[in-house]
């Protein structure tokens, strides 16, 4: 028979006998926990959120319990302090975690000892809501001149508070709307520049808040207008007309930009060369006679255009003043009945007269006969008009006339014009024929 030794063990208040072979198997090696792999933090970082925490990997004797402490930490996960109560596997954030990040600190606890391990930091705990959504399109303010300035308002956001705006102009064409941001133009309000006239100004405003941040772009201004100037002339001022003594010179405005007043004129007389100029007394219409004064000079006019900003001063070229032409001419008429537009009265196969006369400058000398009338003439007149028409009587060569008959009468340019051109005509009047007896058209023979 094999032979079990037996030990006498003593303990406090006892003894306990024992078999060799059991003590040997009560023998074991002492392992704490230990670490592996870090505690995690599951879920999404928002108030009103639950964060879960897995115990990450120990080892060491089983069994191993766990227990959880969270902690509240700034925003880069450092400055942790233990949350009050939250000891528990999950965690709610809460709004006191808003813009903290959270970790957890697991305790693995054996029959051998315990041991801690810290997960890494959450992102920073957001409030529960939305990112912003423009539900009114911003609007912009002021005169869109240049030198003004024009501001733009927020318009309308939804969203979790607080909500903050950045902006950023852009400049626009006036046709088919393309846009380009302006740099450096980044606060609410913009002062407009001269390189931004004929465009359309626009702002993007972006809401920021702790969930994201959302753009919307404002209405358009009207188009830039350049900055409000005195009148800017784009086109000289000119004179027209013959520039001889005795005529009469009419001045252009010229072209302008911005005028809102009547122009005003001032002539002026220079030398040969169109320099050394001054002032031609009264001479402030848009016309201007020539007299013998200026003969041999030359004269030029200055228009000033005005508006509520001030005055400007467009001088036209000057124009040499010739001597005086004087228009000398020789005409010629035969008279007859059947020259009239309406037949006359009675027998008038014999009837005829004759008109010849001489014009020097504007004086026409004249002479006229006549025979075979129904009568004798009541009147004799000049009058403007082609062949077969009537025209306006323009003047009178005489009355109760008698053949030969003749005289001398002054002429307006019109009237000279007329009959150098051959549109004019003489008609002889009698009692029977008050329409006209018989006439001629005047012909230039020199």
């Amino acid at each position: 028979m094999k032979r079990i030794p037996l030990l006498l063990v003593a303990v406090p208040g006892a003894l306990m006998l024992m078999a060799g072979s059991a003590f040997a198997g009560a023998t074991r090696t002492a392992a704490s926990p230990l670490n592996s792999s870090l505690p995690t933090i599951s879920g999404t970082a928002q108030t009103g959120h639950t964060l879960n925490a897995s115990n990450g990997t120990w080892s060491g004797t089983a069994p191993i319990a766990y227990t959880y402490r969270w902690q509240r930490c700034n925003s880069s996960g450092s400055s942790c302090g233990s949350i009050g109560d939250a000891t528990n596997q999950n965690y709610v954030a809460s709004s006191g975690d808003i813009g903290h990040t959270i970790r957890v600190e697991v305790t693995a606890t054996n029959a051998d000892g315990r041991g801690q391990a810290l997960s890494a930091a959450t992102a920073q705990i957001a409030p529960t809501g939305s990112a912003p959504a423009n539900t009114k399109q911003p609007n912009p303010a002021g005169t869109a001149e240049d030198g003004k300035t024009v501001t733009v308002d927020n318009g309308s956001w939804s969203g979790l508070q607080p909500i903050t705006y950045t902006y950023q102009w852009q400049s626009c064409t006036a046709v088919n709307s393309v846009c380009t941001n302006l740099a450096g133009m980044t606060s609410s309000s913009l002062v407009v520049g001269p390189s931004l006239v004929g465009m359309l100004l626009r702002a993007s405003i972006t809401a920021t808040n702790s969930i994201g941040k959302n753009s919307a772009l404002s209405n358009a201004t009207a188009v830039v207008a350049a900055k409000p100037a005195a009148p800017v002339n784009t086109t000289r001022p000119a004179i027209s007309g013959s520039a001889t003594v005795g005529q009469r010179l009419s001045a252009s405005t010229g072209t302008w930009t911005g005028v809102t007043a009547a122009y005003r004129y001032q002539w002026s007389r220079c030398n040969a060369n169109g320099t050394s100029c001054s002032g031609v007394y009264g001479a402030t219409g848009a016309s201007y006679g020539v007299g013998q004064a200026d003969f041999g000079l030359a004269v030029r006019v200055s228009v000033t255009a005005t508006n509520t900003i001030g005055s400007t001063t467009a001088i036209s070229d000057s124009s040499a003043i010739k001597a005086k032409v004087v228009t000398v001419a020789s005409f010629r008429s035969v008279l007859r009945a059947g020259q009239e537009v309406s037949a006359p009265n009675g027998p008038m196969g014999r009837a005829v007269g004759l008109f010849t006369a001489k014009v020097t400058g504007n004086t026409l000398r004249w002479t006229l006969t006549f025979s075979h009338l129904t009568g004798r003439p009541t009147v004799a007149r000049l009058n403007k008009g082609i062949r077969g028409t009537n025209g306006v009587a323009f003047k009178s060569l005489c009355r109760s006339c008698r053949s030969p008959n003749h005289g001398t009468l002054t002429l307006t340019a019109s009237q000279l014009a007329a009959m150098l051109r051959g549109g004019s005509y003489v008609n002889i009047h009698t009692s029977k024929n008050t329409r006209g007896e018989i006439r001629g058209q005047i012909g230039r023979v020199s």
